[in-house]
């Protein structure tokens, strides 16, 4: 554990002086008592809103203040609002995770907690409130929430609308992740060079048969088929005995029902697809013992990872929040296969088909998501526990993130990104002690662009597209990917092979073609960024404890292995 409390005595007493100044001010909260929690600082006290009291404990996660804190009920089996992450968890309040201020202190929280508890009034007297909810939670993040999916493309869901169903066909993946992704196609579909996956009973893909109707689907589903039959007003004998799909198409949008076996019938969620399957396609034993993490498991990240474990890294933190999807499959190492289920998910099973002494924890979440400020917490610890933290995003804002958090840690960080349009790559290396932050890092990249009369390549309309002069498309393909990958790889193994000596070029930028600064394939540019910045006189001095610090440590009760 990081033990800012101890490592920070500076934020430490800034914290403290927050909480007790907003004690003085309000008259809706009183201060109880500061402790050690499980390792994490803590404190409890009394908020009161419309004559209630509502007892809470303040909590601040081991990574503050890159993590922010969070409000609990101290009853565990308390729940008092809409907005909180079931009984005794974390209210969900204006300051989460995807809005987070490092410079915000735990007395913000609090006032966030009360004007929650105050707005809805859950307990206290008077009139109750609905407060609006902020979630801003997108199609993946939900993907496999309460309903299975059913995957179409857009072209087949399309015209299911328009009553066109011509030998329309499922397939059925295993079920794993708690998931059964179905995907359905029609003789349009199968009939294209990419085509959906068939059949396969040595992969787990097996038939599913399949009824359309255009009746209207029934205002209830329960109970038995015959029952949903009978509300439906159709027969299910093209169907019988075995597991099926229902398909309604009685109204403007289609409705899909999923029926294992003779076990009832249950409503399906529509996961339509985008209709450009191929179009983005383009032409030791001192490693084993170390941890790699890498945010972004996307074409770079995967073939990063299993270039990794080959070449003798044994474990790995992945972190992705996205789904794989049939789009996905020109520059990825998944294949159909895979094809519904969450990437990390995937690329665990992936590495263990490899080597099945693979140590893997998945994180199927993105950094940015609205998430509980706890789990948050536990997902940037298991970063900073890595040996090596890579990013693989492709997202400048989360690159910036994860080198800060590298830095703070004082862990080697290293980022791979393909320039949009497939031109070329840049691999950015930060570590400790060698190289600068890659802030400072980041800071001479530009002014080295500056000093070409170029500005960094920009994005395009989708990932790894950029638009040319002409004004077309220009498409990274897999052998920019895997290049970049490949480069990559290199560096994280030199970075972690304490046999191998690091230079000082610690970023790299690969010319793959003529264009921007390169003069074409190979022409490569070695970017001097400056070495660690040196701290201040006078900084570096042994860790004295303030007498703050001394009494939370006396009051520790022993039990401070609380590891995510």
């Amino acid at each position: 554990m990081k033990f800012w409390w101890i490592t920070d005595p500076t934020r430490l007493e800034h914290e403290k002086a927050a909480v007790e100044a907003l004690v003085a001010e309000v008259s809706w909260f009183t201060l109880s008592t500061w402790k050690i929690d499980g390792g994490r600082l803590s404190m409890e006290g009394d908020l009161v809103a419309h004559g209630h009291i509502y007892p809470v404990r303040l909590l601040y996660p081991d990574r503050f203040p890159w993590v922010p804190a969070w409000v609990v009920p101290q009853d565990p089996d308390v729940r008092w609002s809409n907005h909180q992450y079931g009984a005794g968890g974390t209210l969900c309040l204006e300051l989460r995770p995807d809005n987070w201020d490092p410079n915000a202190t735990g007395a913000d929280v609090l006032q966030s907690a009360y004007n929650l508890l105050d707005q809805e009034n859950p307990l206290g007297k008077g009139e109750k409130q609905t407060v609006p909810s902020a979630h801003l939670v997108n199609d993946i993040q939900r993907y496999d929430w309460k309903q299975h999916p059913i995957l179409v493309s857009k072209a087949c869901y399309a015209r299911l609308q328009a009553g066109v169903y011509d030998d329309i066909a499922a397939i059925r993946w295993s079920v794993e992740d708690d998931v059964w992704p179905i995907m359905v196609t029609d003789s349009a579909d199968r009939a294209r060079k990419e085509h959906p996956a068939s059949f396969d009973l040595g992969t787990w893909r097996i038939t599913v048969k399949v009824l359309v109707t255009k009746n209207a689907p029934p205002k209830e589903v329960s109970g038995t088929r015959e029952e949903f039959a009978d509300a439906l007003g159709v027969s299910l004998e093209g169907i019988g005995t075995e597991e099926g799909v229902v398909f309604v198409c009685g109204t403007d949008e289609p409705v899909a029902f999923h029926s294992p076996k003779n076990d009832g019938v249950y409503p399906r969620k529509w996961i339509v697809l985008n209709n450009a399957f191929g179009e983005r396609s383009g032409h030791g034993d001192a490693l084993s013992a170390k941890t790699v993490g890498i945010v972004g498991v996307g074409s770079v990240g995967s073939k990063l990872a299993e270039t990794l474990l080959r070449s003798g890294i044994r474990n790995f933190v992945l972190a992705d929040g996205d789904v794989f999807l049939p789009e996905n499959l020109e520059r990825h190492v998944l294949d159909w296969r895979d094809v519904g289920f969450r990437k990390v998910h995937a690329m665990k099973r992936r590495l263990l088909q490899i080597y099945n002494g693979t140590n893997v924890l998945v994180i199927d979440s993105n950094l940015n998501w609205q998430l509980s400020t706890s789990y948050q917490a536990k997902i940037v610890d298991c970063l900073s526990d890595c040996e090596l933290l890579i990013d693989a995003s492709g997202d400048e804002a989360t690159s910036r993130f994860l080198g800060a958090l590298a830095d703070y840690n004082k862990m080697p960080f290293l980022s791979a990104k393909v320039f949009e349009g497939g031109f070329g790559c840049l691999i950015a290396r930060a570590v400790p002690e060698i190289d600068a932050s890659y802030s400072d890092g980041y800071g001479a990249y530009v002014a080295f662009c500056n000093e070409q009369d170029k500005v960094p390549p920009s994005t395009g309309h989708r990932p790894y597209e950029a638009i040319s002069e002409e004004g077309a498309p220009v498409v990274a393909d897999d052998a920019a990917v895997t290049i970049a990958s490949g480069h990559a790889a290199r560096v994280a193994i030199d970075i972690l092979d304490p046999e191998v000596s690091l230079g000082p070029h610690a970023w790299l930028l690969v010319g793959l073609k003529k264009e921007w600064i390169f003069g074409g394939y190979g022409h490569n540019w070695q970017l001097d960024v400056g070495g660690p910045t040196k701290a201040a006189d006078g900084l570096e001095t042994d860790l004295q404890l303030t007498e703050f610090q001394k009494e939370l440590l006396e009051g520790i009760s022993g039990e401070t292995n609380d590891t995510p």
